[in-house]
């Protein structure tokens, strides 16, 4: 009898094993805290600097898309570094297999929204570009959300959430609403992946 449960206990912690191994294999988990974190600072700065001196993204647009296109390059700048950083460290490849499928797909999403993006310089309504890249990047990120940790998942969901609030509740906000989204939502979801990966000593 004590065999039979020490048979069947073996059993189900090799399922667990195996199932933690293919769990590890099939996510891509080199995404930094830390290049979270740069991200959701430069985009913070890039929200403060355009509301304090006032560039509107109708009446400014032109310097309106090269301030937060600016953004859009330092943060990824700053999330490539240290993906490189970490995926070194774990002895792996940078441009892996994973990093190709997130990459592929999210870049529908990017296309789209320099095409939406363009679109709504030239009709003169680039006030509307806020939400609609919230909306586009959760649904980038829920394309690729498959090999990502659940945090990231329940992110883009946070992000279409608040491209519905900039479209709708601060239309006339757009400053606020890429500081509360692209900057707050970057900002918490770096912290609690900061805490996920380096927890707190318990006692």
């Amino acid at each position: 009898m004590s065999r039979n449960t020490l048979t069947r206990d073996d059993a189900v912690e090799s399922i667990e094993a195996i199932r933690s191994v293919m769990d590890r294999t099939t996510r891509y988990t080199h995404i930094s805290w830390l290049g979270i974190v740069i991200a959701g600072c430069v985009a913070t700065a890039t929200a403060l600097s355009s509301w304090i001196w006032d560039v509107s993204p109708t009446h400014q647009a032109a310097a309106y898309l090269m301030l937060w296109g600016g953004a859009l390059v330092a943060a990824f700048l700053g999330g490539w570094w240290t993906t490189a950083t970490k995926a070194r460290l774990a002895g792996e490849s940078l441009w892996s297999r994973k990093l190709q499928v997130v990459t592929c797909g999210f870049l529908p999403s990017f296309a789209l929204g320099a095409v939406l993006t363009t679109l709504l310089a030239t009709i003169g309504r680039l006030d509307l570009a806020p939400g609609i890249w919230m909306g586009l990047y959760g649904v980038g990120i829920l394309a690729v959300g498959y090999v990502l940790d659940w945090e990231f998942q329940l992110t883009a969901w946070a992000f279409l959430l608040s491209s519905a609030t900039s479209l709708f509740l601060l239309s006339g906000s757009p400053h606020l609403s890429m500081l509360l989204a692209f900057g707050g939502i970057h900002l918490g979801l770096g912290v609690f992946r900061c805490f996920k990966e380096y927890p707190w000593p318990r006692s």
